[in-house]
């Protein structure tokens, strides 16, 4: 059984939802990407939940039934067999059939698509990413809390690096400690992503050169990787002495993401890298202090290009060889939120938006 405070945040959240769905004249949605179905339901089961434009959800489960009537915060939750029973569901438990159905097209499959466009004859199917994903942009308090719970997990474990760090020890003997102490932690092991075919474990690390090595990551880092099949993060490089070690770990707290990086070394680095670094921190401390409710994601992404640029440190600032144009990403059940503090983003911060801020 799910608590009265679960029951009323999943309440707000689909209220908040379906006020957007008014807005944009749709008569549902049907949700099924595991982040957007648990944010809405409170479970992660294989599922679909029709979200109504005005009245309650209806869960429709695949499996597991027991888990999702045990989990699950709203009150319909019937079982389903496959994708041909749900027009016929949705009209016996609402009364009607969407005729302008909001579909996640930013992440489901095609064949997925193909399915709802044959069974839902007749329904216009719309894009209703962008609107799940502004909803849950700004956390509430209860979210917050486990994000910040997640950032005192993170805290805990990089308090242990100094104790894993030998030399001569591979970068995947490192993160082989990281996550054992991350799984005694509570961490579920999983960082879930929204971008296609961007796949995250915890994250990466890597020492020396190998920090500076290309790779298909979406972020500023990459590393080697184990091998071409999972090119990025920690690889089979022996770490040495006097070099940055760059542990980029996110924790997981109830599914929320806390993203930290931090820089080890074994011995004092080149006084070049210190002063890299008290750049950074420069930059970090003057986007925080102007990322305030009303400033714009873009405008705080060109300060901190400027800044860095002032330092002579322009050229690679934020991804070497392939730098990105961003310096901050939202954080929350998954690792890629929005807003995105990139190059031209016209964003506002809004109170109740929660970043990772990474230069």
């Amino acid at each position: 059984m799910i608590g009265t405070q679960m029951e009323e945040e999943i309440a707000r959240r689909v209220g908040r939802f379906q006020e957007e769905l008014k807005t944009h004249g749709m008569d549902g949605a049907l949700m099924v990407q595991k982040s957007d179905l648990y944010y809405l339901s409170g479970t992660d089961q294989d599922a679909h939940l029709w979200v109504p434009a005005e009245g309650d959800p209806i869960l429709m489960v695949r499996k597991s039934m027991e888990r999702a009537l045990r989990d699950a915060a709203i009150r319909t939750v019937i079982p389903l067999t496959g994708f041909s029973q749900l027009p016929g569901l949705i009209q016996e438990n609402t009364g009607s059939s969407p005729s302008r159905l909001g579909l996640e097209m930013d992440a489901i499959p095609a064949a997925f698509y193909l399915n709802y466009r044959k069974h839902f004859k007749g329904a216009v199917l719309m894009d209703v990413s962008p609107l799940i994903r502004s909803v849950r942009m700004i956390k509430s308090a209860y979210e917050i809390a486990c994000i910040a719970r997640a950032a005192e997990m993170a805290d805990r474990m990089y308090e242990e690096i100094p104790g894993y760090l030998e030399e001569g020890m591979r970068e995947i003997d490192l993160a082989a400690k990281v996550e054992a102490c991350y799984r005694r932690l509570g961490h579920a092991g999983l960082v879930r992503t929204r971008g296609f075919n961007m796949e995250c474990l915890y994250g990466q690390i890597m020492a020396g050169r190998s920090g500076a090595v290309a790779s298909n990551s979406p972020g500023p880092t990459g590393g080697k990787g184990p091998g071409a099949f999972y090119s990025q993060g920690a690889g089979m490089d022996r770490i040495k002495a006097h070099e940055p070690i760059f542990i980029d770990y996110a924790a997981n707290v109830e599914g929320y993401i806390a993203d930290q990086t931090r820089i080890f070394s074994m011995g004092r680095l080149d006084d070049t890298f210190h002063r890299a670094h008290d750049a950074m921190l420069t930059i970090q401390n003057a986007v925080a202090e102007k990322g305030r409710p009303g400033a714009l994601a873009g405008d705080l992404y060109a300060l901190a290009l400027h800044l860095a640029e002032q330092s002579g440190l322009g050229e690679g600032f934020m991804g070497h060889p392939d730098p990105v144009s961003f310096v901050a990403h939202g954080v929350g059940l998954d690792i890629d939120e929005w807003p995105v503090m990139g190059r031209g983003s016209e964003t506002p911060l809004r109170e109740g938006m929660t970043l990772a801020l990474e230069p």
